[in-house]
């Protein structure tokens, strides 16, 4: 009898063996399969992103870089975290009516030959659309939230943005070495709404408002056409470096300086409304080689004459 409870007590034992070795082997398999998940997604690629939502009407984008021509249309929010990359030979087109929010230091890249952007309204269009919203995903928004967009030397003419509102960017358009036209565009609470660096831009009837800088131009060689804007309410209409620039029919309005010129060379800048016909009040708000005792620099001459006699109504966003 103690011969078979022996027995008995050392088959219990072997049994408790053999399930703790069946625990183990199943937590073994788990915690392998577990690594290769991980590694898996470590291998997946960061700079193309796209998040699912709760919402449908949302959609989540980080690091994101297209990899062939995109349509986004107004059914759903675009919200940007990081930088989205318009590559060389690709197209995004952000149809009327949709909005699009930037993350902190959010930015669109526009970068390569033929890398194209198309906002708003198509150009060959004659009313416009609903507007395009470019904006900041912060609750409670100011300017410098997110980059802006940046053209960096596409070469390229077609891009466009038009009825569409950029606001709460660092540099809302970046133009480098191209020329996308920007019309019919609301332009507001921007550190820079426009910076222009060898472009020939169109940029017309626009509201450029509120901004510390509403243009920043640079690089003699280029012509951009600054035309039929209200550039009102800024810390410097324009800031030029650009004496090439035609900058004619727009109003200049409540700037705290209308006009700086940065460089030594004289820009002409005339049939301008600048909300009065006084030329003591004109000259208040221009900065170039008479202000002496606020630049110290070798600066040129500001001509401003003939001026408009009455305010260019036609000015700004039609509709």
């Amino acid at each position: 009898m103690i011969e078979l409870a022996l027995i008995e007590e050392n088959m219990g034992v072997l049994q408790q063996n053999q399930n703790m070795n069946i625990i183990r082997f199943i937590a073994f398999f788990c915690l392998i399969i577990f690594g290769i998940g991980l590694a898996i997604s470590g291998c997946q690629d960061s700079t193309s992103n796209i998040d699912g939502s709760d919402k449908d009407s949302e959609l989540v984008l980080r690091n994101y870089r297209l990899s062939g021509d995109e349509t986004w249309e107004p059914d759903r929010t675009y919200i940007v975290h990081g930088t989205l990359e318009i590559p060389a030979e690709v197209t995004l087109e952000i149809l009327p009516g949709t909005v699009v929010k930037f993350d902190r230091d959010a930015q669109i890249k526009v970068s390569g030959l033929k890398a194209i952007l198309k906002v708003g309204t198509p150009l060959t269009q004659t009313i416009l659309d609903e507007l395009v919203y470019l904006t900041s995903n912060n609750t409670h928004p100011r300017p410098g939230d997110w980059k802006g967009i940046l053209f960096d030397i596409t070469r390229d003419a077609t891009s466009y943005l038009r009825g569409t509102v950029i606001e709460f960017a660092q540099i809302a358009l970046d133009i480098k070495t191209t020329s996308p036209t920007v019309l019919d565009c609301t332009l507001r609470n921007n550190e820079t709404a426009l910076a222009l660096d060898g472009s020939d831009s169109i940029i017309q009837y626009n509201d450029i408002l509120e901004n510390e800088i509403g243009i920043s131009t640079i690089e003699r060689q280029n012509r951009p056409q600054i035309q039929y804007n209200n550039i009102n309410s800024n810390e410097f209409g324009i800031f030029c470096e650009n004496v090439q620039s035609i900058i004619r029919h727009n109003n200049f309005e409540k700037n705290d300086y209308s006009i700086k010129l940065n460089v030594k060379f004289d820009l002409a800048i005339p049939d301008n409304w600048w909300g009065t016909l006084a030329n003591n009040e004109i000259e208040r708000v221009i900065l170039d080689s008479a202000d002496t005792d606020i630049i110290t620099k070798p600066i040129g001459t500001v001509t401003y004459t003939p001026i408009a006699e009455t305010r260019f109504e036609e000015a700004g966003p039609r509709e």
